[in-house]
């Protein structure tokens, strides 16, 4: 766990540093930044256990899509039955796609690209989580794949 904690960190402030040495940095983004950077620690890193969603699934709850952000190859080769795709270098161009009104559960093979993408999300105002453990940890607890 302090593993993807330290990762989560790294990966948001990775994006910030790369935003102010693009020179991309601005008065409303460094807002957004200082908005999300202090409601990670009272948010649980913004991780949701993959249990979680195995349930919000099996319960048929609609108000949870799942974002799957793998590159097409591996989304073809099985993903949760219902996950939206997005890869990972489209999520800006595609945000559109995604719902605002929804608890958006973010997955990938390695939580360290779900961090990347669940910090962008979450400055644009989404509520989004990275799921811990991702696709391998869905298929760890016995759920099916399909393709």
């Amino acid at each position: 766990m302090k593993l993807k904690t330290l990762a989560v960190i790294l990966v948001v402030f990775g994006l910030l540093g790369f935003q102010a040495f693009g020179g991309m940095m601005n008065k409303d983004t460094k807002v957004l930044a200082d908005k999300f950077l202090k409601s990670v620690p009272e948010n649980m890193m913004y991780l949701m256990p993959v249990k979680s969603l195995i349930n919000a699934v099996k319960q048929g709850e609609n108000n949870v899509v799942i974002l799957d952000i793998r590159p097409p190859v591996h989304y073809n080769n099985g993903h949760i039955k219902g996950a939206l795709h997005i890869p990972m270098p489209m999520i800006v161009e595609k945000m559109e796609m995604i719902p605002k009104d929804k608890k958006i559960a973010v997955v990938c093979a390695m939580d360290t690209n779900s961090a990347f993408v669940v910090s962008v999300l979450r400055m644009f105002g989404y509520n989004a989580w990275v799921v811990d453990g991702g696709v391998p940890g869905w298929v760890k607890m016995g759920m099916p794949l399909e393709k």
